[in-house]
């Protein structure tokens, strides 16, 4: 059995909107290190390498936490609200007034057992997030693209009333998609030995031959580059 060992390393950013970055490893039971493509066949799906997070600048809006939705009056009829309201210096300024952006309310149909989501279709390519997010899984970053590692693939989700007939994804309180992470293998090349060291010459005088050679460590994998021959050096 093989289990997933996280590591939490915080991406800082001075304000704003930033992420939680957990860097993932693959561990045995006993506490070994294997390979991250073990834990992809055998573990359970793996865990969400980033969450959202927001640090406040000095000159953001500051709100409070959201009120707890309202109650509904009727199941699959209503719909429920919750609210928040500006704070400190936030009431005064005309930028924070502004309800496009900063929202003091929030409405969404009650919860209804007549409603029911179904997932639509197949899961998306896996997709991987913009941005230079080094070093966590092997990940490689050519310019500001990355070409394996951790991403997100997406599947349509469809809402259907009791008759099945298909209405709005918000009756289901649903975003229309649910996602899960997934792996772009990262390519390993063919690894060798470093060279031994020179055996013996075939001659204790005049001429003779003495001899190194490498051996194969890791074979590629995921197109990695392929091994060269293996020759032996003479000298």
């Amino acid at each position: 059995t093989v289990v997933f060992n996280c590591a939490i390393v915080i991406v800082c950013a001075y304000c704003g909107h930033v992420y939680d970055s957990t860097a993932i490893s693959c561990r045995k039971q006993d506490g070994g290190q294997s390979d991250i493509v073990e834990c992809l066949k055998l573990a359970s799906s793996m865990p969400p390498i980033t969450q959202p997070c927001q640090i406040l600048c000095q000159d953001d809006c500051q709100l409070s936490s959201w009120s707890k939705f309202s109650p509904c009056a009727s199941d699959c009829a209503g719909v429920r609200t919750r609210k928040r309201v500006l704070v400190g210096k936030s009431k005064k300024r005309d930028m924070c007034k502004n309800t496009q952006i900063y929202p003091l309310s929030e409405t969404q149909y009650c919860p209804c057992d007549k409603y029911n989501a179904q997932p639509v279709g197949n899961w998306s390519d896996c997709i991987l997030p913009e941005g230079r997010v080094e070093g966590i899984l092997g990940m490689k970053v050519q310019g500001d693209i990355k070409e394996c590692g951790q991403g997100y693939r997406y599947q349509a989700m469809a809402c259907y009333d009791q008759n099945d007939r298909l209405v709005e994804t918000s009756r289901c309180n649903s975003h229309g998609y649910i996602e899960e992470a997934c792996i772009i293998p990262c390519p390993s090349d063919c690894k060798l030995s470093e060279w031994s060291n020179w055996s013996r010459c075939t001659k204790s005088c005049g001429s003779g031959v003495k001899v190194r050679s490498k051996w194969l460590r890791e074979k590629p994998y995921n197109g990695g580059r392929p091994c060269p021959k293996l020759d032996h050096v003479n000298q």
